[in-house]
């Protein structure tokens, strides 16, 4: 299939609802519809939206070691999208109904297993119902996000050598004040801050400030990690700040894998 959605250097993994409207009415690109639960479409999906659940697509079933939501493998990935009739080389646009972490484990997921040209719907199915009908084009990508995948162990090995970054709401992160409630040394930044009120994403000037008073751009020479409870909203952090040149591994175990040790767990001081 010839790629619909133009393309350059630029990785920035978004799409308005109306850019998605010009290109449907083009032809060529897939709809998929992310369910968190595995529930079924919504009553008013996109026109021809193929159906997902992020449990059963974008996850192997959860293991107290890997988390609730760990990893599927390439594979896997592959065999259900063959399965689907989704072209791999092909446009795919990929949206839920709420704040859009669903989507963005589906687009990280399905980009980390080698189809290229996933984007996510900016502000997911209210930003469609709410479009404004006028033609738009879409954004231009060409390079395919370089994505990474890191496990507990790794992380366990030696956390000094990495940068964490918690996506889960900052009452998450903080807890109870009784109980550590998050990884040692990470820094809260709820993947919420990178939105407006409507779920779409922040404008550039603006992601880049506060990535900047996040110190996303200090280079210490050690790698970026980004996590949360289970490796959805850590996905949308990350495809946040692609466009700002920051790489940051998911660890999609997260919390819930990390948390299944009581040893890593006591280590886990709130700070």
């Amino acid at each position: 299939m010839s790629a619909v959605l133009p393309a350059s250097h630029t990785v920035f993994p978004f799409i308005s609802a109306d850019a998605l409207a010009t290109a449907l009415a083009s032809g060529g690109v897939a709809v998929v519809y992310v369910a968190p639960d595995g529930g079924p479409l919504p009553a008013e999906p996109i026109p021809g939206s193929i159906g997902t659940a992020l449990p059963a697509h974008y996850a192997d079933p959860g293991d107290p070691a890997r988390g609730r939501l760990p990893l599927p493998s390439p594979e896997a990935v592959r065999r259900w999208t063959a399965e689907a009739d989704l072209d791999p080389d092909g446009d795919i646009v990929v949206y839920d109904a709420a704040n859009g972490s669903a989507a963005a484990r589906a687009w990280w997921v399905l980009t980390w297993a080698g189809l290229p040209r996933v984007r996510i719907l900016d502000g997911g199915l209210g930003a469609w119902a709410a479009r404004s009908g006028g033609a738009a084009p879409p954004p231009a990508q060409t390079a395919v996000p370089e994505l990474a995948a890191i496990d507990t162990e790794a992380i366990a090995a030696d956390l000094s050598a990495y940068r964490l970054f918690d996506a889960r709401a900052a009452a998450a992160y903080a807890g109870d004040g009784k109980q550590p409630a998050h990884l040692p040394g990470a820094v809260s930044s709820p993947a919420g801050i990178w939105q407006d009120a409507d779920g779409r994403l922040l404008p550039f000037a603006q992601r880049e400030a506060l990535a900047r008073k996040l110190g996303l751009f200090d280079d210490d020479g050690r790698p970026l990690v980004a996590y949360c409870g289970s490796g959805v909203a850590a996905a949308y952090w990350i495809a946040a700040v692609q466009d700002l040149g920051v790489k940051a591994a998911l660890y999609a175990g997260s919390w819930s894998a990390w948390s299944s040790d009581p040893a890593r767990v006591a280590a886990a001081a709130p700070a």
